[in-house]
């Protein structure tokens, strides 16, 4: 029948989600195991340099994404047969992106960084940026709806990568030999992507300045989005490096790493509604919107209280049977993460349905208003008192966005009422839990 095949193309159907979804988790357990090997093998001081080494080159490398994934999977979403052009074109950008900006992070990085840790900062960057370039390679798979392809690369290499990096930290307990394994496991990603993918991508296609600046133009609507997603998942270790010591900074980020794991892997979750998502908006569909709408809202609140009850349980015991003793001062910053971990993944059900709309601008102010709001609350407060009100502005931050996005949503009249519903509903269960998880700790 028409309508059903239509149907079937307009929307995901579980079989989608649920490869994206291993993928996702793939991804995130990876993410999450891996930084907790290194917390364990480096101990506090190694870890927090590793750490904030990850978080600058992470900001790097999505950075220069400058919105190329959006864009380009919109595009690729509506012409599949060019996908791989476009993608082409994306990646091409990227890396005239990245060589426009490595000088000025090198200067910047030998200035700011001692030398005895330049080589951990340089394959860190190394390992993160070949990561970046494979997750936009997987772009064209995803335009095809090959999303079977991208769930058995992701997960068979994500297995290679914690086993190998936490073999070589847990053996050496060597900062340079592990952020070397870092460098080395995520460039063999980007090789297995693109080995895997090649028969969608055009050898002899080589794009002009023309087609470059197409790109760059096609994109720019995402780009300060783009920006200003990752600077809000980064911005708490930009900041607390210059205020905490090595050491604090370690025990911050062997949780605070953690629940950020999240963002990035809430962002690729996502993905899988995008194209149908962008096609109902366009086409004027409000019907068809809403029904995924509700659907996307309800899933990322639900998939936000499983991590905020994960966070809250199993930090705790990860953090004494784990860490060990030298990580005890991260117990109480465990309410805060879990109650970040909560908002900021329901938060990017809303983030996702904006993006589909092309409601960019309000996503922009939003963030710029919480990121304002965080490095100021930072900035006074954490001279004063600490590591302590650390993971407390981390969850300010995550409602912020919450409520900014789904207001915003709800006020564009395309929106499911399951956004108002989650909207009243997860902030209170949100202050509960972290509640809970302070009473019970």
């Amino acid at each position: 029948m028409p309508g059903g095949r239509h149907m079937r193309q307009a929307e995901p159907d579980r079989r989608d989600r649920a490869l994206m979804l291993a993928a996702t988790l793939a991804r995130m357990g990876v993410g999450l195991l891996t930084f907790m090997v290194l917390a364990r093998a480096l101990g506090p001081a190694g870890f927090g340099g590793f750490a904030a080494a990850a978080a600058y080159a992470t900001l790097v490398a999505l950075a220069t994404d400058y919105g190329l994934a959006t864009s380009a999977l919109r595009l690729a979403a509506a012409d599949p047969a060019r996908s791989g052009e476009i993608v082409g074109d994306a990646l091409r950008t990227k890396a005239i992106l990245v060589a426009l900006a490595f000088p000025a992070g090198a200067a910047l990085t030998l200035w700011t960084v001692p030398a005895g840790d330049t080589g951990v900062y340089l394959l860190v960057f190394i390992g993160t940026l070949a990561y970046s370039f494979a997750d936009l390679t997987l772009v064209a798979a995803r335009a095809h709806r090959r999303f079977a392809t991208e769930a058995g690369l992701v997960v068979t290499t994500s297995i290679g990568i914690l086993a190998i990096t936490a073999t070589v930290a847990m053996v050496t307990h060597d900062t340079l030999a592990t952020a070397a394994a870092f460098a080395l496991t995520r460039l063999a990603y980007l090789v297995a992507t693109r080995l895997r993918l090649r028969a969608l991508f055009h050898r002899d296609h080589r794009p002009g300045q023309h087609a470059i600046r197409a790109t760059l133009r096609q994109a720019a609507p995402y780009a300060v989005d783009n920006i200003l997603t990752v600077l809000t998942g980064q911005v708490d270790v930009l900041l607390l490096a210059l205020l905490l010591s090595a050491h604090d900074l370690g025990i911050y980020q062997a949780g605070g790493r953690l629940v950020q794991v999240i963002v990035p892997f809430a962002v690729v979750l996502s993905s899988v509604h995008l194209p149908a998502l962008s096609a109902n908006a366009l086409r004027g569909d409000d019907d068809a919107f809403r029904r995924q709408s509700r659907r996307i809202t309800i899933e990322f609140a639900g998939f936000g209280l499983i991590g905020g009850i994960g966070f809250a349980l199993l930090g705790p015991f990860v953090t004494r049977h784990l860490y060990g003793p030298a990580f005890d001062p991260l117990l109480p910053l465990w309410p805060g993460f879990a109650a970040y971990a909560m908002l900021r993944f329901a938060a990017a059900g809303f983030g996702i349905q904006l993006a589909a709309l092309g409601r960019i601008g309000p996503r922009i102010l939003v963030q710029i208003a919480t990121l304002l709001g965080y490095t100021i609350a930072i900035i006074l407060l954490v001279p004063g008192h600490g590591l302590g009100v650390t993971a407390w502005a981390l969850a300010a931050i995550g409602g912020g966005t919450f409520i900014g996005l789904g207001a915003v949503l709800w006020r564009s009249g395309r929106a499911d009422r399951a956004v108002a519903a989650v909207l009243l509903m997860v902030p209170p269960v949100a202050g509960g839990l972290a509640w809970g998880a302070w009473v019970g700790g």
